[in-house]
């Protein structure tokens, strides 16, 4: 799919809109400076495998450093984005993005299926250099098989995305998580502690003079530096968060929609449903009529 986008949020759209017809979707080497502002959140599996560079990946209130031979593994609905840290550098990775079904239907009974003992949200694997040349060899196969369509070329797929899913298993299982060294510049602990915060209290009021006091910094001060650092805004932040609680709760209770705006934080059901169409490019109703569980 070679479409521009404008933010995370558009890629996150069309990702959604590709897996209703097909469950596999493969970007093979991308080489630029980590691209767009704002969060992506989709239902699928996303593994970000790196290939050169170096940045923070930040999975729900967390970052992760990023090296050739990190593995990113991010379950279904998780926000995430590439924090990039030196914007002179490009970083080489391939993404692959699945729904779970594509595995999980058809794996051995008498097998344990490995996502179940990985973390629920986030998952950071790092390969030995001597394994780094299999992985990259298995994304190879992939972006060749997604662009032949040759008969059977989903089976093949579903074959690899196996292989890739045992090996970072494997390595998780050997403590492969832990053995990298942080980027040389990280997330400035002020902005690693309000997005931790945020992501704790964005159900109650932040205006930008509290958060602003949080880390004893004038609120316009504050706003530049989260800016700089995050890719968007502050405010966008923290209505990013409160929509994406509010999709949780659209998919997984009957909760009303304007008692679901109360409990994101918003101080009107309309300006909630203003801010999700915006976000989401549709309404709330709709959001949870694409997403409803089949029977």
């Amino acid at each position: 799919m070679q479409v521009a986008f404008q933010t995370a949020e558009d890629l996150s759209l069309a990702v959604e809109s590709v897996f209703q017809d097909i469950p596999v979707l493969l970007y093979h080497r991308l080489d630029s400076v980590a691209p767009y502002p704002g969060f992506q959140s989709h239902n699928g599996i996303e593994m970000y495998y790196i290939e050169s560079g170096q940045g923070l990946y930040l999975a729900g209130d967390k970052t992760y450093p990023l090296q050739p031979g990190t593995l990113m593994i991010i379950r279904p609905f998780t926000l995430h984005k590439v924090l990039q840290t030196d914007t002179h550098m490009n970083i080489c990775r391939s993404v692959l993005m699945w729904k779970e079904e594509l595995l999980r239907e058809d794996w051995p009974s008498h097998e344990p299926f490995p996502l179940d003992d990985m973390p629920a949200d986030c998952c950071r694997i790092q390969f030995e250099p001597e394994l780094q040349e299999r992985i990259r060899g298995i994304y190879r196969s992939l972006h060749e098989e997604w662009g032949g369509r040759k008969p059977g070329y989903l089976s093949v797929i579903r074959c690899l995305i196996k292989e890739l899913l045992l090996l970072a298993h494997r390595s998780w299982q050997s403590g492969g998580q832990e053995q990298s060294a942080p980027p040389s510049e990280e997330l400035p602990e002020d902005i690693s502690y309000l997005v931790q915060y945020i992501s704790n209290h964005f159900q109650s009021e932040l205006p930008l003079e509290t958060l602003g006091s949080l880390v004893h910094m004038n609120p316009s001060y504050l706003s530049t530096l989260f800016h700089k650092h995050m890719g968007l805004t502050l405010t966008r932040f923290i209505a990013v968060k409160r929509i994406h609680y509010a999709k949780k709760l659209l998919r997984e209770t009957t909760l009303s929609v304007t008692d679901i705006a109360y409990q994101c934080g918003f101080n009107h059901h309309t300006y909630f449903n203003k801010t999700f169409k915006r976000l989401e490019q549709m309404s709330p109703a709709s959001y949870r009529k694409e997403h409803k569980p089949r029977a």
